[in-house]
């Protein structure tokens, strides 16, 4: 297992505040897990709350949160695997993972 951490901006630069965003693997069954704090970051975890991931390629999804009913205020492109378009390869080490995604229309 690798530390996987990083950040969720805008387009503009501002952070993605609430959300979760989800690593699954390209090869195999697995996926990875973190929640978006109110400064964007995450940090990821697979079998407990931030112990990492497995090395490999990932397709990466991320949702915002929204209120009941609300939309969230990522486009939803980025939340569905295809069509989100969003990768990353998990190294030995300690990973740094950012991410830049459209605010909803």
């Amino acid at each position: 297992m690798s530390q996987v951490q990083g950040t969720v901006t805008f387009e503009d630069g501002s952070p993605v505040s609430g959300g979760t965003i989800v690593f699954a693997a390209v090869e195999g069954n697995s996926s990875s897990i973190g929640y978006l704090q109110k400064d964007g970051t995450y940090e990821l975890g697979t079998f407990g709350e931030s112990d990492g991931a497995p090395q490999g390629k990932y397709n990466v999804t991320i949702t915002g949160s929204s209120s009941y009913g609300g939309q969230s205020a990522i486009a939803s492109k980025y939340g569905v695997i295809g069509q989100s378009q969003l990768q990353a390869e998990v190294v030995d080490g300690t990973n740094s993972i950012d991410f830049q995604v459209d605010r909803a229309k």
